[in-house]
């Protein structure tokens, strides 16, 4: 599902989600949901009427004609409804069985920042389906993602859920670890070397253990280093460049209010590549 609020900032979320759909073969659905204006001033069957029209014009003659052809491997459908955004967009994505959300960014701040929006936002926070936010123009397939995991339950379903819905991607894993502040010391080098072999094993036997084929965990890319989780993949994507970063979360509503404050909120804000956020399994 493209979930799309009609304005131009949306369009690259537009072309990610018809290259992934091409690319897969996946049935795409683009969907807007019409906010009442809150003053009452146009009925809701004619703002519905005129919201389909907006988006239709939105997307490209030759997207509709390529998901149209005979032999076209992806379908597309356009849908729009009445109501709160990110419930409406929430509750057909639980109710319809979607696989992924695909949505772009809000506004920009004053010095060019991109900031996700306070539908985006809940959107992250309280789905129960993979919310892929896009940031960049999508001129080709993806071709290398980075995926940040902490060796937790849910970091492991993010894992597999990344490596199943694009399994030809060459992907790096990436585990941050802890350096204890007391073993500053002369022998800190010495100190982050033993940390770092104990994590390095302790991912290894993580990825060992995916519900994936093994010839897709055989070929990962195995990255450990110290300090905090979003220092680390900054620094990993400024060695070597990904298209695409796969977070985890621990949980939707309340539960995933305090994940996303911390750690991946703190990705999302620094990064400028498309990100992948996966809820907890069931």
């Amino acid at each position: 599902m493209l979930a799309t609020d009609l304005s131009a900032r949306t369009d690259r979320a537009l072309d990610r989600a018809v290259v992934l759909a091409r690319e897969t073969g996946a049935a795409l659905t683009v969907l807007h949901v019409s906010e009442p204006d809150g003053l009452g001033r146009m009925a809701v069957d004619e703002r519905l009427r005129l919201a389909e029209r907006h988006l239709l014009a939105d997307l490209p003659d030759e997207v509709l004609a390529d998901a149209a052809a005979p032999s076209s491997p992806f379908t597309i459908r356009t849908r729009v409804e009445d109501g709160d955004a990110a419930d409406t967009i929430l509750r057909i994505a639980e109710d319809d069985g979607f696989d992924l959300i695909v949505t772009g960014l809000a506004r920009n701040e004053p010095m060019g920042r991109l900031l996700l929006g306070d539908t985006v936002d809940r959107l992250l926070r309280r789905s129960s389906v993979p919310v892929l936010v896009v940031r960049r123009r999508a001129k080709r397939p993806y071709r290398q993602m980075l995926i940040a995991t902490d060796l937790s339950g849910p970091a492991r379903h993010a894992t597999e859920t990344a490596l199943t819905l694009l399994p030809d991607l060459p992907a790096t894993v990436i585990h941050a670890f802890d350096t204890p502040f007391h073993h500053l010391s002369s022998d800190r080098t010495a100190h982050i070397r033993a940390l770092g072999e104990t994590a390095a094993h302790r991912l290894n036997d993580a990825l060992d253990a995916l519900a994936v084929p093994a010839s897709r965990v055989a070929g990962l890319t195995r990255i450990v280093l110290p300090g905090p989780a979003d220092e680390a993949v900054a620094a990993e994507l400024a060695r070597e460049p990904s298209d695409l970063v796969v977070l985890g979360t621990r949980g939707q509503g309340v539960v995933a209010e305090a994940v996303l404050g911390s750690v991946a909120k703190r990705i999302l804000a620094t990064v400028d590549e498309d990100v992948l956020v996966v809820p907890r399994g069931n």
